[in-house]
Protein backbone atom coordinates (compact mmCIF):
# COMPACT_ATOMS: atom_id res chain seq x y z
CA UNK A 1 0.00 0.00 0.00
CA UNK A 2 1.76 3.32 -0.97
CA UNK A 3 2.35 5.73 1.63
CA UNK A 4 1.35 9.53 1.15
CA UNK A 5 2.43 12.73 2.76
CA UNK A 6 0.15 15.67 2.16
CA UNK A 7 1.62 19.34 2.58
CA UNK A 8 -1.17 22.12 3.10
CA UNK A 9 -1.17 24.98 5.82
CA UNK A 10 -5.27 24.64 5.01
CA UNK A 11 -6.46 21.42 7.35
CA UNK A 12 -9.48 21.86 5.40
CA UNK A 13 -7.30 20.98 1.77
CA UNK A 14 -5.45 18.19 4.06
CA UNK A 15 -8.69 16.35 4.83
CA UNK A 16 -9.78 16.60 1.88
CA UNK A 17 -7.11 15.34 -0.17
CA UNK A 18 -6.75 12.66 2.58
CA UNK A 19 -10.22 11.37 1.87
CA UNK A 20 -9.43 11.45 -1.94
CA UNK A 21 -6.16 9.59 -1.73
CA UNK A 22 -7.27 7.07 0.91
CA UNK A 23 -10.60 6.08 -1.33
CA UNK A 24 -7.92 5.04 -3.64
CA UNK A 25 -6.23 2.86 -1.31
CA UNK A 26 -3.41 5.25 -0.35
CA UNK A 27 -1.77 5.31 3.27
CA UNK A 28 -2.07 9.24 3.88
CA UNK A 29 -0.04 11.16 6.40
CA UNK A 30 -0.49 15.03 6.85
CA UNK A 31 1.57 18.14 8.12
CA UNK A 32 0.24 22.02 7.96
CA UNK A 33 4.07 23.43 6.78
CA UNK A 34 7.76 22.21 5.04
CA UNK A 35 9.21 21.97 8.40
CA UNK A 36 7.15 19.62 9.98
CA UNK A 37 7.04 17.40 6.62
CA UNK A 38 10.85 17.17 6.38
CA UNK A 39 11.09 15.59 9.85
CA UNK A 40 7.86 13.43 9.08
CA UNK A 41 10.05 12.38 5.26
CA UNK A 42 13.52 12.07 7.07
CA UNK A 43 12.19 9.53 9.84
CA UNK A 44 9.53 8.00 8.01
CA UNK A 45 8.84 5.99 4.61
CA UNK A 46 6.83 7.82 1.56
CA UNK A 47 6.43 6.92 -1.27
CA UNK A 48 5.32 10.02 -2.65
CA UNK A 49 4.55 13.59 -1.51
CA UNK A 50 2.05 16.49 -2.42
CA UNK A 51 2.92 19.90 -1.68
CA UNK A 52 1.45 23.55 -1.44
CA UNK A 53 4.13 26.20 -1.75
CA UNK A 54 2.89 29.05 -0.03
CA UNK A 55 3.29 27.83 3.69
CA UNK A 56 4.54 29.39 7.12
CA UNK A 57 7.73 28.60 8.48
CA UNK A 58 9.04 26.69 5.15
CA UNK A 59 7.26 26.70 1.97
CA UNK A 60 7.21 24.19 -0.69
CA UNK A 61 10.05 25.16 -2.60
CA UNK A 62 12.38 25.30 0.14
CA UNK A 63 10.57 21.85 1.05
CA UNK A 64 11.16 20.29 -2.02
CA UNK A 65 14.64 21.73 -2.63
CA UNK A 66 15.64 20.37 0.83
CA UNK A 67 14.02 16.64 0.22
CA UNK A 68 16.23 16.87 -3.62
CA UNK A 69 19.70 17.45 -1.52
CA UNK A 70 19.44 14.46 0.49
CA UNK A 71 20.63 11.50 -1.67
CA UNK A 72 17.65 9.25 -0.77
CA UNK A 73 15.45 11.19 -1.39
CA UNK A 74 16.65 12.35 -4.75
CA UNK A 75 13.64 10.22 -6.91
CA UNK A 76 10.92 10.96 -3.98
CA UNK A 77 8.27 11.70 -6.51
CA UNK A 78 6.94 14.85 -5.83
CA UNK A 79 3.52 16.67 -6.82
CA UNK A 80 3.14 20.84 -6.42
CA UNK A 81 -0.60 21.40 -5.99
CA UNK A 82 -1.07 25.01 -5.53
CA UNK A 83 -2.84 28.56 -6.33
CA UNK A 84 -0.13 29.43 -8.22
CA UNK A 85 -0.81 29.50 -11.72
CA UNK A 86 1.92 32.02 -13.23
CA UNK A 87 4.44 30.11 -15.79
CA UNK A 88 6.85 31.80 -13.48
CA UNK A 89 5.50 30.15 -10.06
CA UNK A 90 5.32 26.72 -12.33
CA UNK A 91 9.17 27.25 -13.49
CA UNK A 92 10.14 27.64 -9.96
CA UNK A 93 8.12 24.49 -8.77
CA UNK A 94 9.58 22.63 -11.60
CA UNK A 95 13.23 23.69 -10.94
CA UNK A 96 13.00 23.01 -7.52
CA UNK A 97 12.50 19.37 -8.03
CA UNK A 98 9.03 18.87 -8.28
CA UNK A 99 8.10 16.26 -10.63
CA UNK A 100 4.51 17.50 -11.69
CA UNK A 101 3.01 20.91 -11.06
CA UNK A 102 -1.05 21.34 -10.53
CA UNK A 103 -2.72 24.00 -10.10
CA UNK A 104 -6.08 24.13 -7.37
CA UNK A 105 -8.76 23.46 -7.84
CA UNK A 106 -7.20 20.10 -9.12
CA UNK A 107 -9.83 17.97 -10.52
CA UNK A 108 -9.21 14.33 -8.01
CA UNK A 109 -9.04 12.23 -11.07
CA UNK A 110 -6.28 13.96 -12.23
CA UNK A 111 -4.54 14.12 -9.27
CA UNK A 112 -4.70 10.62 -8.87
CA UNK A 113 -3.87 9.61 -12.10
CA UNK A 114 -0.96 11.76 -11.47
CA UNK A 115 0.09 9.65 -8.55
CA UNK A 116 -0.66 6.14 -10.31
CA UNK A 117 1.59 7.83 -13.20
CA UNK A 118 4.34 8.76 -10.69
CA UNK A 119 4.24 5.49 -8.39
CA UNK A 120 4.15 3.22 -11.36
CA UNK A 121 7.24 4.64 -12.84
CA UNK A 122 9.36 4.42 -9.88
CA UNK A 123 8.45 0.85 -9.28
CA UNK A 124 9.11 -0.15 -12.94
Amino acid sequence: MPSILVVDDSKTIRNLLGYILTSKGFIVDKAPDGLIALEMIFTGNYDLVITDINMPRMDGLKLITSIREEDSYKFLPIIVLTTESKEEDRRLGIKAGANIYLVKPSDPETLVANVNMLLSSRIS
